[in-house]
């Protein structure tokens, strides 16, 4: 019996984000693949990554951080299509503390696992010169 999809509700995608970025580092791939296939299509800020370039994109972000938390917002689910919307925070290794607004939409597998999801992750910095923050 496969495990439940974290793709059912807020909650349960938040918490798998969470784990991918605050888990082991033996257990990072684990993690994603918790959420993708290996033949999934990732794409953050137009940056089109194949799991060959996502693993290590994922991986060079927990080398900056000490931590990361997830605040999920909004998650939309209409069969095998979703959307959500989430906070990420940070506290880089050394000490400086970052916040990331992110928009995901994507297709999900029969598993319940992104084919593909396409994210557009807008820094703090950004977000407060656009008003997003307000």
């Amino acid at each position: 019996m496969s495990k439940p999809s974290p793709f059912t509700n807020k909650d349960s995608f938040a918490a798998a984000i969470y784990t991918a970025f605050n888990c082991s580092d033996s257990d990072v791939e684990n993690s994603l693949l918790n959420l993708y296939t290996k033949d999934s299509i990732i794409t953050v800020n137009q940056n089109r990554m194949s799991w060959e370039k996502f693993v290590p994109y994922i991986q060079a972000i927990r080398a900056r951080t000490n931590s990361v938390a997830i605040e999920c917002h909004h998650f939309l689910r209409d069969g095998n299509m979703f959307a959500e919307r989430h906070t990420a925070r940070g506290t880089g290794k050394d000490g400086t503390m970052t916040k990331v607004e992110a928009f995901t939409m994507g297709e999900l597998d029969e598993e319940g696992k992104a084919i593909w999801l396409e994210e557009i992750a807008i820094p703090a910095s950004d977000a407060e010169k656009t008003g997003e923050n307000e």
